[in-house]
């Protein structure tokens, strides 16, 4: 793949941290020029004379260009994207907060990026033809009628094709996992994906089969889509599966920015796709990070331009915060279990994907007390009774005691003593402890939430 091998030797030139950004402030006035004849919000800004025609300096380009807040991709998205051609595919997602956001995309953005991933598979041995195990969802598996089959078939025929299989992880419990265990072993792949909290506990759960899945000798399992559960994540991996541990990095916006360097025990340190995206480190986060802001280097329906991805990460001591091309550890959010009454866990995902299709929906919020699921919902234009009705025949798919869910609709989410508002709240205080605790908490690194 000659993208691949030109993409491997532009990382591996050897470049200093000063040549690395000149590099960068290049692609970044490249882009710019494109940016500000097309783009309303920015062609505005360099016509009236708030921002330059081109920037000197990545740190001129920091200092004078502001962020681009999640607020504003809710709320400016025909200003903030390119008009010249329309998408070619889209992605919603409600991310941590279960506020459905739509991102556009043109084809050429998921060819860019494949040669990232597979560079960072190959440093685990990786190749294309390798089969792949997955503990993953997708939202077409949760469709509804005629339409609905039809595209949840066409994924299964899609991950075959591709050499996958793939292993609802929209609910899962002990049983299910030991079955998926089964699975595994019969299908005798060469690496492991999973949503991180799913992995941590298919390791757990199924510790007693270690020397069965030794013996798949599985080149590495990758923890994505979130952050690992617990510090001690990747060694249970490292013990249940007798491999090493991997985590991929990026969001549904930005597709994949980084990767985990191999190590032997435990998780390595974060390499960083700079030639793809210029990522500075500002100002220290509530989780005790540096909050990183992202700037796309490659053409976008909707460029990212010092976009508040939310994540914070731990930099190396050495480096200088523009330009990061590696970080010790980031600080991303987990997306958790939400534990049903008869012990069923389901992944928070699962919500996510089914309820933000349901037509007026604009943010929900799942409250977990107990085992009892109660969802808050905002949907001003919404007809009620057939919101409640497709929201109680989608949480049927996930789970046959959701159909019967509270549903709230209301004005206002719960939020944080920060100001936050989570997608889940779990709320133990019939247990007599008090507290009302967000279940999306920062603890590791993940991607493609």
């Amino acid at each position: 793949m000659p993208a691949l091998i030109e993409r491997e030797n532009g990382y591996r030139a050897n470049f200093s941290p000063e040549q690395r950004l000149a590099w960068q402030l290049d692609r970044v006035n490249e882009n710019w020029l494109v940016q500000q004849e097309r783009i309303p919000a920015y062609r505005d800004a360099v016509r009236s004379g708030a921002l330059p025609g081109r920037f000197e300096s990545m740190a001129q380009f920091c200092e004078l260009v502001p962020p681009t807040t999640k607020k504003m991709v809710q709320t400016q998205m025909d200003r903030l994207s390119d008009p010249s051609r329309p998408e070619d595919f889209a992605y919603t997602t409600g991310g941590s907060t279960g506020e459905p956001t739509k991102f556009p995309f043109w084809n050429s953005e998921h060819r860019h990026s494949i040669p990232d991933r597979w560079m960072c598979r190959r440093w685990y041995g990786v190749q294309p033809d390798d089969k792949l195990f997955m503990i993953w969802g997708h939202s077409h598996l949760l469709g509804s009628g005629v339409k609905g089959k039809v595209k949840g078939q066409w994924r299964v025929w899609k991950d075959r094709a591709l050499g996958y299989y793939r292993f609802s992880a929209y609910q899962l419990d002990p049983d299910k996992l030991r079955r998926a265990c089964d699975e595994m072993l019969r299908y005798r792949p060469a690496y492991m994906v999973c949503y991180s909290a799913a992995l941590d506990y298919f390791c757990r759960v199924n510790e007693d089969r270690a020397k069965d899945l030794h013996a798949l000798k599985l080149k590495m399992a990758v923890g994505t889509g979130e952050s690992f559960p617990f510090d001690d994540s990747p060694q249970w991996v490292n013990r249940t599966l007798g491999c090493r541990c991997a985590m991929e990095y990026g969001s549904v916006e930005t597709s994949i920015m980084g990767f985990s360097v191999p190590e032997t025990r435990g998780l390595g340190a974060f390499d960083l796709f700079w030639r793809s995206y210029f990522i500075e480190a500002g100002e220290v986060g509530p989780s005790g990070g540096r909050v990183i802001r992202i700037t796309s280097l490659f053409p976008k329906k909707f460029p990212l331009i010092r976009y508040e991805i939310g994540d914070e990460v731990t930099m190396f001591d050495e480096d200088a915060p523009l330009g990061l091309s590696r970080v010790r550890r980031i600080v991303g959010k987990t997306l958790s279990f939400v534990t049903l009454a008869d012990g069923t866990k389901v992944h928070s995902v699962a919500f996510e994907h089914s309820i933000r299709t349901v037509p007026g929906v604009e943010r929900f919020q799942l409250v977990s007390k107990g085992g009892a699921i109660t969802l808050k919902v905002i949907a001003p234009t919404a007809d009620r009774q057939k919101a409640v009705a497709a929201i109680h025949a989608l949480m049927f798919k996930i789970h046959p005691s959701l159909a019967t869910a509270e549903i709230e609709f209301t004005d206002q989410l719960i939020q944080t003593v920060a100001g936050k508002t989570p997608m889940v709240i779990v709320d133990r205080s019939h247990l007599g402890v008090g507290q009302t605790e967000q279940a999306m908490f920062a603890s590791g690194g993940g991607t493609s939430r």
